[in-house]
């Protein structure tokens, strides 16, 4: 009776023992095959050089909580912007709709403007008169640099053309208020049923700048050309413009109204007051 010297097995006469050859090592694929399971199995636990539970808690560095409020947050801005920007459209359209109608049924525009009174439309046009009081104030400063190259002497004061630039506006915009202010009290005043809001008396004050703003830019480039003949088409322009402006109010305040009688005695005592005012105005500034 023999025994294998490596692994202890009885073994009968003549046999050769098989426990070396069981225990060779794995080949190189196998190897591989492993060390991969040992990889797949440690990034199963981890996301992104984190634990798999740390990274389900957490989103684009933040904690999950703090990432919804955040989201919430902006998607309430979102909503918001869009709302301003829905209000902001509706006021530019219905300054369109105005000047559209202008070119076809200018009477029935300037009805339909006051009647939908809009308080944002009305300052919009005053600010329209700033912008268009700059441009009309370089465009004259242009005039005079080209009436100078023709022999002419010309001088610029900076402060005399900005002062001139901020009283006109200031004084454009106190005119508007007070014709506002003088139709609303005046209507109020002469009318039994039928009330107005200063949105309205607004939009009808407004109306002459509507009117007048696009003509005297017209004239004011007119005006530049150095022939006396242009100089004589862009003052009938801007006569022209007042006059439309000032019909263009009437039909505005004829739309609020009730008694069309009492309309020429409105529009009077509102003309009458807003001259007052524009001169004391012009004399403070």
């Amino acid at each position: 009776m023999k025994y294998c010297t490596n692994c202890g097995r009885q073994l009968a006469d003549d046999e050769v023992c098989t426990c070396r050859q069981q225990a060779q090592p794995q080949t190189p694929n196998q190897t591989q095959d492993n060390n991969a399971q040992a990889d797949n199995a440690a990034q199963q636990g981890q996301f992104n050089g984190q634990p798999q539970g740390s990274a389900q808690g957490q989103f684009n560095g933040q904690p999950q909580g703090s990432a919804q409020s955040q989201a919430f947050d902006n998607f309430t801005q979102q909503v918001s912007a869009a709302g301003q920007q829905l209000q902001n459209d509706k006021n530019v359209a219905s300054i369109i709709t105005f000047y559209k109608g202008l070119v076809k049924k200018p009477a029935q525009a300037a009805a339909d403007f006051v009647k939908n009174a809009n308080m944002a439309s009305g300052f919009i046009f005053i600010g329209l008169f700033a912008i268009v009081e700059v441009v009309l104030s370089v465009v004259y400063l242009l005039s005079s640099v080209i009436g100078s190259i023709g022999g002419f002497g010309f001088s610029f004061y900076p402060a005399s053309f900005f002062e001139g630039i901020f009283s006109g506006i200031v004084g454009e915009a106190v005119r508007v208020l007070i014709l506002a202010a003088v139709i609303l009290v005046v209507l109020n005043a002469v009318q039994k049923d039928k009330k107005v809001t200063f949105a309205q008396t607004l939009s009808a004050a407004c109306l002459y700048d509507a009117v007048y703003l696009p003509i005297i830019l017209v004239a004011a480039i007119i005006d530049i050309i150095p022939f006396q003949f242009f100089g004589n088409v862009s003052s009938w322009l801007h006569t022209f413009a007042g006059v439309v402006g000032y019909v263009s109010i009437f039909f505005g305040v004829r739309a609020i109204e009730e008694d069309d009688n009492k309309l020429p005695l409105v529009c009077g005592l509102a003309f009458l007051a807003t001259a007052i005012g524009s001169t004391i105005v012009n004399a403070i500034f």
